[in-house]
């Protein structure tokens, strides 16, 4: 055991700050909002953009003309590649979301992006759940099939978990081998029918994880900012962004961007005295690699 460790924290220091950005999202659209970003040019300068202010990873997820999300790989690879080019190293995880569809084989198909392409993770959500007009239905079956195809293509998932169910199933799965240690996972609360956004639940679903599990939170419209700063003071790390909430404030007078939002965790996290995470600290951390792009690794 690492000398000190056994000090609780605030009184040891909290690991650097881990800041997620969820970019896009498969719901918002130009009329909810000018600023989400719905092309791939659009999600590159975003991406550039939050990474510039301290973001080490980015969730990314693709639209078509037509605003609809899309899962075919051709629609992310130019997204993909454009990070690559110009945020070398930042940790890229892709969607494979079944709110849209259910058909295995089109929520895979991303995970054959190749070569620079190739993201660094990909979501798994652990479980299905209702959101507040359409379900997103994830049987143990394609949850299963999604980490075996991840960790056939050396692609790490990015865990959502909703509630404790998910918790568990991260355990029962680490347990069988089809999760891999380290393991990361977003902690999403505040939903109509997932968690309720409050610090009981929050510690509760962080400990219910595998031990040692990476964790970040992310609060759902409104508790967005509550969730995140909880986090922080808590030593976990933070998922933000329009996917989640498109306001900077509870009454609702105030679109955010993509960039101010990251703005605002990196002045709560200078309150906590936390430093952000590089990106090389990260992907440490998520157990990924150095890697040189431009190579055709």
């Amino acid at each position: 055991m690492p000398a000190g460790s056994h000090v609780p924290h605030p009184l040891r220091s909290y690991a650097p700050l881990i800041i997620n950005v969820a970019l896009t999202g498969m719901v918002p659209r130009s009329a909810d909002s000018p600023h989400v970003p719905l092309s791939a040019e659009r999600v590159i300068e975003d991406g550039v953009a939050c990474v510039a202010r301290g973001a080490s990873m980015l969730h990314v997820h693709a639209r078509r003309p037509d605003e609809s999300p899309a899962w075919e790989r051709s629609a992310f690879r130019e997204i993909v590649l454009g990070l690559r080019e110009r945020c070398p190293g930042t940790v890229i995880c892709v969607t494979t979301s079944g709110r849209e569809v259910s058909e295995l084989s089109k929520r895979a198909d991303v995970l054959d992006l190749d070569g620079d392409a190739k993201p660094d993770m990909a979501s798994l959500t652990l479980g299905s759940m209702n959101f507040r007009t359409q379900a997103s239905v994830n049987t143990p079956d394609t949850i299963v099939a999604l980490a075996t195809a991840m960790a056939e293509r050396g692609i790490r998932p990015e865990l959502e978990v909703f509630d404790s169910g998910m918790a568990y199933l991260a355990c029962e799965l680490t347990h069988r081998g089809v999760l891999e240690v380290p393991l990361y996972a977003n902690l999403l609360l505040g939903g109509p029918n997932s968690a309720p956004a409050t610090a009981r639940d929050l510690a509760h679903l962080a400990d219910a994880l595998p031990p040692g599990t990476t964790w970040g939170a992310a609060g759902l419209g409104v508790f967005q900012l509550a969730m995140n700063a909880m986090a922080i003071f808590m030593g976990g790390h933070v998922r933000t962004g329009l996917e989640d909430n498109l306001w900077l404030d509870p009454g609702r007078t105030r679109l955010a961007t993509n960039a101010e939002l990251v703005d605002r965790i990196v002045e709560l996290a200078g309150v906590a005295e936390r430093p952000i995470a590089s990106i090389a600290q990260t992907r440490k951390c998520l157990g990924l690699l150095p890697v040189q792009f431009g190579e055709g690794s």
